[in-house]
């Protein structure tokens, strides 16, 4: 009796240790995982960042584009070379 009871502690330690590595080795793959992902995160943030500074040049050169289409087409219009 005495030994079957020695057997049944030392297999539940055995699966304890064995569960616990399991959990530690998932934790650390999570911790590396949201690292990744924050990291990628960053990423993409600076690369929205640059599009949208990019956005707003572009908008203010096609704003510049048509002002000065407007003014060519005045000075055409004045010069008799548009209707």
């Amino acid at each position: 009796m005495e030994e079957r009871k020695k057997r049944i502690v030392v297999g539940v330690t055995v699966a304890a240790v064995i569960l616990l590595a399991f959990l530690l080795i998932f934790w650390i793959y999570q911790l590396i995982a949201i690292g990744s992902r924050n990291a990628r995160i960053e990423e993409l943030n600076a690369q929205i960042e640059q599009i949208e500074a990019e956005n707003e040049l572009l908008d203010k050169e096609s704003e510049e584009y048509k002002n000065n289409m407007l003014w060519l087409e005045i000075a055409a219009r004045e010069l008799g070379m548009r209707r």
